[in-house]
């Protein structure tokens, strides 16, 4: 899997809950070479934790050129989208960024974390 350079984990409207975004999270920085990653998490049981555990791993993916990640109707609030927002600087590579929010706890905060952080790009 060292080589890998796509990813795409679609859970939309599954019992997936923060173990299982942990478990990919923690996981991410054994995908050296990903250039792409598509996560699809919406209405799941994912919160905070596992945002946090993704985003906390984005640095370490040091190729990536695109991310795609939808929380929409999760339990994910302002400390998920901090995490992914201040964990995007230093990705050089990266092109093009989505990042669905909709319907989940994220407030001002978590939106101003990650817009303060797109001028690092």
């Amino acid at each position: 899997l060292e080589l890998l350079q796509q990813i795409t984990l679609d859970f939309e409207s599954t019992r997936v809950s923060n173990d299982g975004a942990v478990a990919i999270g923690n996981n991410l920085q054994n995908l050296e070479q990903l250039q792409q990653i598509t996560l699809i998490f919406a209405y799941t049981q994912v919160g905070d934790t596992g945002a946090v555990a993704i985003g906390n791993n984005l640095q370490k993916l040091e190729q990536l050129q695109h991310i795609s990640w939808w929380f929409s109707g999760t339990q994910v609030g302002n400390d998920g989208a901090v995490a992914i927002g201040n964990n995007l600087q230093n990705l050089e590579l990266l092109q093009q960024i989505t990042l669905d929010f909709e319907s989940t706890r994220v407030s001002n905060d978590g939106a101003v974390a990650i817009g303060n952080n797109l001028q690092n790009l």
